[in-house]
């Protein structure tokens, strides 16, 4: 039986390692792409249990409460530029680079992965069933 929760653990993290990755590691992230196209497509071959039965309002309510954690989640990030332009402070300890660690550990501690992949989850259930995915507002 297919386990698709470990499969939505799976793809964020291979997301987060796509993230991580420098812009020259070529073979290590067609390595990781190629990964999440063998997920995805394991996961579009299983119904989902956990939405075969709620109706297409609820999941489409789901999604854009998602979409509002999310969008909130990326509000209290530290804006890199604002810090870059803030004179002295960008050239101590902190940097860009402390700026992305921070982002990267409130993106953590809030789950935003999680959410993200639950988001896609539901895009494809709605997608599958032919139901039109609103833009983000």
């Amino acid at each position: 039986m297919v386990d698709l929760f470990a499969i939505t653990k799976e793809l964020a993290d291979i997301q987060e390692q796509l993230r991580a990755l420098p812009e020259d590691a070529r073979e290590e992230r067609f390595r990781l792409h190629r990964r999440q196209d063998e997920l995805r497509a394991i996961a579009r071959s299983v119904d989902n249990p956990m939405d075969a039965g709620r109706s297409d309002a609820d999941l489409l309510a789901e999604l854009k409460a998602l979409r509002q954690q999310m969008q909130s989640i990326e509000k209290q990030r530290i804006d890199l530029v604002m810090q870059a332009g803030s004179g002295g402070a960008s050239t101590g300890e902190m940097g860009n680079l402390g700026g992305v660690k921070i982002n990267k550990a409130i993106d953590a501690a809030q789950g935003l992965d999680g959410i993200k992949a639950r988001i896609g989850v539901i895009k494809g259930t709605l997608t599958d069933r032919g139901v039109a995915i609103p833009e983000v507002d």
